[in-house]
């Protein structure tokens, strides 16, 4: 869902006002009057001098943010924006749209010397739109005439807009009054806060190496885990550095809601089933990372996973497995290399005290990986076939994305069979409830139902192409254990018995 981060390579960019065009681009600062491009309308500068010291880089992407959301046929805008349709159901247009754009950019970059980056992907997916109607500026000259000349803005957070002066009053009390859906701020707080959070980092200058969270320290025995990550950096052991302030303790949960969300969720599951090895006495641990993408492996590589032998003090070795057709495995460094994500340097004390950390990479869907390992085993091509101590899925959408339910179902009828506890982890509560349906109707055993994860990121980011919202990562969480059904025959076992049928 989240294409987009703060950080391009290793360099954090743009604040979340700079990609809206309510700061300064260059500085990110707010001035009384802000200076808008003429030509694209998309951008502003608090001054002459740094509108002219990004110049070289805007003059690529002005034309492009000019002319191509005006590609759109008319007709077809009039058709998305005179329905009268709610915004909900505007969302898959809107969407639509955006991919055409960014694809067209793709096109045309070259032609003029350029290539597309995350900047010209946000510039388009975060494109301000009305609360009310989703139109956007460009939407509105198409539809009115090129004199209209940009949205309207709340005065307070800068990342509100409406396409009236009646559509902003109509949005008002909700925008400020009515606490964002499962949260304790309103969309105007909250947007201040992701503001904050993004300027903090910009201004520092911190990269994305000085954001990841790297501590010396391991705890002397097992604990549970506290209630909540302000009682986490309450610990002085958590802070690193010390003076570590609390919008760069917001940005490391993103980090640190991997391995945090998997102790979570395994507490749950010792909690709920006594057959299972206590935290406390377990020496080696094996996940299956399932659907695994970027986003485990981008934040840390396997450095993030080191946390859960520094709180789990009687393990020796952790193995990861990351499997999922989408894994990445390398990312480009600020200098243009390919680097191996999955590189551990461990901290001193585990380095003394001689743990590790292993992993496989396995670009496939998990039901096709464990099948290969078990014909290998069979046929003494390879090692017996280990189900792992639990599984998790980090965002996976499995529920609503509908192209990728029949790669899910033998996924979840396979853990599910072989009682492999398994984390299931969503962005919005829509999701969790979708997937919460979907497990059901593969009739797994839910151990622990979905609710608001107590370690989800911190590091709120504003919901793409919708008129509001917000998501974060691992914002809520479920597990499974086994069938609640053991008449129930999974379609996976159907499939490999007509396989086997033809072959014979």
């Amino acid at each position: 869902m989240n294409a987009v981060s703060i950080f391009t390579v290793d360099q954090a960019k743009l604040t979340s006002l700079a990609l809206l065009g309510t700061a300064c681009l260059t500085c990110s600062k707010i001035p009384d009057e802000l200076k808008r491009c003429p030509i694209c309308r998309a951008v502003s500068y608090c001054s002459n001098a740094c509108q002219i010291g990004d110049l070289e880089s805007h003059m690529k992407t002005c034309s492009l943010l000019t002319v191509v959301p005006m590609l759109l046929p008319l007709d077809d805008r009039r058709y998305i924006f005179e329905r009268r349709k709610i915004p909900y159901d505007l969302e898959i247009d809107i969407s639509i749209i955006c991919r055409g754009d960014i694809g067209t950019m793709k096109m045309l970059l070259p032609t003029i010397g350029g290539e597309l980056t995350s900047i010209h992907c946000d510039l388009v997916n975060y494109k301000p739109r009305c609360a009310v109607c989703l139109c956007s500026a460009d939407d509105k000259r198409a539809l009115e005439g090129p004199e209209y000349p940009h949205l309207l803005h709340c005065s307070e957070c800068r990342a509100a807009f409406a396409c009236s002066e009646q559509h902003r009053a109509q949005y008002l009390n909700e925008h400020c009054q009515q606490l964002e859906r499962n949260e304790s701020f309103t969309e105007c707080e909250m947007n201040k806060r992701a503001f904050e959070d993004s300027l903090e980092i910009v201004t520092r200058g911190w990269t994305l190496s000085e954001t990841l969270w790297f501590p010396v320290r391991h705890k002397s025995e097992y604990a549970p885990l506290p209630s909540s990550w302000t009682e986490w950096f309450a610990d002085p052991s958590n802070l690193c550095p010390p003076s570590s302030s609390a919008a760069l303790n917001r940005v490391r949960t993103k980090q640190l809601s991997i391995p945090m969300t998997i102790l979570y969720g395994m507490e749950q599951f010792d909690r709920e089933a006594g057959d299972l090895p206590l935290l406390s006495s377990r020496t080696e641990l094996e996940i299956a990372v399932v659907g695994a993408w970027e986003y485990e492996l981008l934040f840390g590589g396997l450095t993030v996973f080191e946390e859960i032998l520094h709180c789990l003090p009687s393990l020796r070795r952790v193995t990861l497995h990351f499997v999922g057709p989408d894994v990445a495995s390398k990312f480009v460094g600020p200098n243009g290399e390919d680097r191996e994500t999955l590189e551990w340097l461990p901290c001193a004390l585990c380095k003394e005290k001689g743990v590790e950390i292993l992993h496989t990479i396995h670009p496939t869907l998990f039901h096709n990986y464990a099948e290969e390992c078990i014909a290998k085993a069979a046929t003494g091509d390879g090692p017996a076939f280990q189900w792992p101590d639990i599984a998790v899925t980090f965002n996976s959408g499995m529920g609503l994305a509908v192209g990728m339910k029949s790669g899910w179902s033998p996924t979840l009828e396979m853990l599910a069979k072989n009682g492999v506890p398994t984390i299931c982890t969503s962005f919005l509560e829509r999701e969790a409830e979708e997937d919460d349906n979907f497990l059901r109707r593969h009739h797994c055993n839910m151990v622990f139902r979905f609710h608001k994860n107590p370690w989800r990121s911190e590091a709120v980011t504003k919901m793409l192409q919708t008129r509001k919202g917000f998501f974060s990562y691992n914002n809520f969480v479920q597990g499974f254990r086994g069938w609640t059904d053991r008449r129930y025959f999974p379609r996976w076992d159907v499939r490999n018995m007509l396989a086997r049928g033809s072959r014979d």
